[in-house]
């Protein structure tokens, strides 16, 4: 009679090890879908089909490393300060901060206006630098490590814009839920911005991310069409005139071909 194939102790404790990992693995990216609002462990167990006590177990291994945080006094489970940390060093891997650092900076000086640079992190977009600028009232709500669906903000929707039609929807679907938390947007709206923003050629949108600011978007790519990231700069709705907007873009493109050879390194 032909036995069966035995697993050895090793080879099933690897599995099990490989099956905790994933599973750990799937809890952060749920957290990091939902970074805005957080989640509860019943939304965790509910959305990753992970027994609770299990569940439990994980999210407190990635709290002890950093990677899941839950503020004091709240039952809502966010990303760590590792996390910022990692989309740090991420673009430092890129060198695509020292490389926009003077556009940012001569763009904030022109305009008078904060600047940021923005990259996409999976269904989110996030800040990966910013330049304060001069004018008296400025936009400090979104810092570097700020994540948020793409979308969204100026940066997110001019990167989601890029995007082929079948991926924003996927990136639509899935934020769908998520967008609840930001005023009146919801799919339906963000699927017209999208539209007008590929007509104008740069994103516009305001008063979602942070009320009672309009912010411009500018995508960065290199000469082969790679999109890198986008800059934008932002100011209160009742400065960041269509005009304004305008020549905001203006100055934008204007420092960005001052460092399109560096991009096209990239």
């Amino acid at each position: 009679m032909t036995s069966l194939p035995s697993t050895s102790p090793d080879a099933a404790s690897q599995n099990l090890g490989t099956q905790s990992l994933e599973r750990s693995i799937g809890l952060l990216k749920l957290v990091a879908a939902n970074s805005h609002s957080g989640l509860r462990l019943v939304d965790l167990v509910r959305l990753s089909g992970v027994e609770r006590p299990t569940a439990h177990r994980m999210v407190q291994s990635l709290m002890k490393h950093g990677l899941l945080s839950r503020p004091t006094g709240s039952t809502r489970y966010v990303l760590g300060e590792y996390c910022r940390e990692l989309g740090a060093q991420f673009a430092d891997r890129l060198d695509l901060r020292a490389i926009c650092d003077p556009v940012l900076r001569a763009v904030s000086e022109e305009t008078g206006n904060s600047s940021f640079l923005i990259i996409r992190m999976g269904l989110d977009s996030m800040c990966v630098a910013r330049v304060i600028g001069s004018y008296p009232i400025q936009v400090v709500a979104v810092r570097v490590g700020n994540r948020q669906p793409l979308g969204v903000g100026a940066g997110g929707l001019a990167l989601l814009a890029t995007l082929p039609r079948a991926e924003q929807e996927e990136c639509l679907h899935a934020n769908a839920h998520r967008l609840t938390g930001y005023g009146s947007l919801n799919v339906s709206t963000l699927r017209a911005i999208i539209s007008a923003t590929q007509n104008r050629g740069y994103a516009v949108i305001g008063h979602y991310s942070v009320p009672g600011v309009i912010g411009v978007g500018v995508t960065l790519r290199n000469s082969a069409g790679k999109v890198l990231g986008a800059i934008t700069t932002a100011s209160i709705d009742s400065r960041m005139t269509k005009e304004k907007q305008g020549e905001a873009v203006q100055v934008v493109g204007r420092h960005v071909l001052s460092i399109q050879e560096r991009l096209d390194l990239l």
